[in-house]
């Protein structure tokens, strides 16, 4: 977990371990790789490595006023630098349903808490739970509140199996409708299939020394409309908290405008296109106009860019084909998220082996729609 924030951001006149201050312009060492934390010399700093090892992450721990904890950034972070790389700390593998398959999963679940470092298992008991995540009927209090910081903070994931996952570090990071941050998994590298995919945090616009780090916890800015007043209430009512973002402040102007475009133009696409050139026509109007956002997650961009790509495939458009796959491209290099550049080598993958059909006149038969068309979010091509 990060280092817990102190003010001045970098205490330069205490040494974490030993408690030696200095006075004056005398300084003491600062970790060069997170800037968290400060030693009086290489002895202390040798001595306390194996418990900061864990902790060496660009952020601290901080209380934020009617928020609760969060992420400030301990050094200045630029666009697409990676912030930290987050193992999952605790897995439970689930059913087709998500429903937690091991009897004796209680038992598994504290195994695994009590298995952490003193100040991970500190900071899984200081996480906040959300109201609706007690499903499960156990005897004991304490086990319904143990189990209730795992339910409102770990997330499934495909893995060899269906597990349900928690990212401790990513867990602490806030939520913001204009985020400066995304997350996503990492691609494993020399492991076997089966593993846990770790992920990473990375920022999306740059960042400066004591700035709140924050994401995006939803993926469709038309779910909660156009209104801030009545977007408040959705996020309040979907997500289980009061949203401060500066956007819900009415801090980040346009924005409505730029949402209630992209709603009606989601109105006009057919849910049983058979059309290929008008809706690809649409769906390049609603790329446009999703770049115009500052709200919402990198991946809300990439998701159009997507429908974009294969219904142009389908309209046999070579410059809307282009369009899109420069867009996609521009993107997974503007922010260097790992998942998006997946995803891109991923449909290049798939229109390559509809090549041949693509450079002809003739419109797509059932076999290339159904392939080509497979792998389009369902809610949010829907979602309108």
């Amino acid at each position: 977990m990060p280092e817990f924030y102190v003010e001045p951001m970098k205490d330069r006149r205490s040494c974490f371990v030993c408690k030696k201050t200095v006075k004056g312009k005398k300084v003491l060492l600062t970790c060069i790789k997170c800037h968290a934390i400060t030693y009086c010399g290489r002895e202390c700093q040798s001595a306390d490595w194996g418990r900061h090892e864990w902790n060496c992450v660009p952020v601290m721990v901080k209380e934020f006023p009617g928020k609760g904890r969060g992420l400030v950034a301990a050094r200045d972070i630029v666009k697409g630098e990676i912030i930290f790389k987050d193992k999952p700390v605790i897995k439970l593998a689930v059913n087709a349903k998500g429903r937690i398959v091991n009897p004796d999963f209680m038992a598994s679940l504290k195994d695994q808490i009590d298995s952490l470092p003193s100040e991970a298992r500190g900071q899984y008991y200081k996480l906040t739970t959300s109201d609706d995540t007690n499903s499960y009927n156990l005897s004991r209090s304490s086990d319904i509140e143990v189990l209730n910081l795992f339910l409102s903070h770990s997330k499934i994931y495909m893995s060899g199996g269906k597990y349900l996952l928690l990212h401790l570090n990513i867990a602490l990071v806030n939520h913001s409708c204009a985020p400066n941050a995304s997350s996503g998994s990492r691609k494993p590298k020399d492991q076997e299939d089966g593993q846990e995919r770790s992920m990473e945090l990375r920022a999306i616009k740059n960042i400066g020394k004591g700035e709140e780090i924050t994401i995006c916890e939803f993926r469709d800015v038309k779910k909660f409309g156009s209104i801030p007043r009545k977007r408040k209430t959705a996020i309040k009512r979907n997500l289980g908290f009061d949203c401060k973002c500066p956007v819900c402040l009415g801090q980040v102007p346009g924005q409505e405008k730029t949402v209630k475009k992209l709603i009606e133009l989601h109105s006009k696409l057919n849910p049983t296109p058979s059309d290929w050139r008008r809706e690809a026509g649409i769906w390049s109007r609603i790329v446009d106009v999703t770049m115009e956002l500052h709200i919402g997650d990198p991946r809300e961009k990439v998701m159009a860019l997507d429908a974009l790509l294969r219904f142009a495939h389908l309209a046999r458009d070579k410059d809307l084909r282009r369009k899109a796959m420069d867009m996609w491209r521009q993107c997974a290099e503007d922010t260097k998220l790992e998942a998006i550049q997946m995803n891109y080598e991923e449909i290049e993958m798939d229109l390559v082996q509809w090549s041949t059909e693509f450079s002809t006149n003739t419109g797509p038969k059932k076999k290339e729609i159904t392939s080509i068309l497979r792998l389009i979010q369902e809610e949010f091509y829907h979602s309108v």
